[in-house]
């Protein structure tokens, strides 16, 4: 198994923002849920009282070439060039992603 995680720092506030971004859809599964290889997603968020929020977004896949072949899939690179030059929302203050084999 092999697992993307993306993490997000946000100004207090904001975590639903992303949550609304990569969460569960209400219309049915997103382009990545029916990619092949794609097993599964779950939406951490960082428990706080207040102050800067932290989402974290888990994606599990069958292996790397699973995860490769989404990212080299049309729908995402269509995703990816419809927001090329646009700012980055002021209220992500941090973003990494990281990648895991599963032992």
């Amino acid at each position: 198994m092999f697992v993307q995680m993306k993490r997000f720092v946000v100004a207090e506030g904001n975590a639903q923002k992303i949550i609304d971004r990569f969460g569960a859809k209400k219309d049915g599964p997103s382009l990545m849920e029916q990619q092949p290889g794609f097993i599964g997603k779950e939406v951490l968020v960082k428990k706080s009282r207040r102050g800067d929020e932290e989402v974290i977004i888990m994606v599990r896949w069958e292996s790397e070439e699973a995860w490769k072949g989404w990212e080299k899939s049309p729908e995402h690179i269509a995703g990816h060039k419809a927001k090329i030059g646009q700012p980055k929302p002021d209220y992500i203050i941090d973003s990494s992603n990281s990648l895991y084999y599963v032992q």
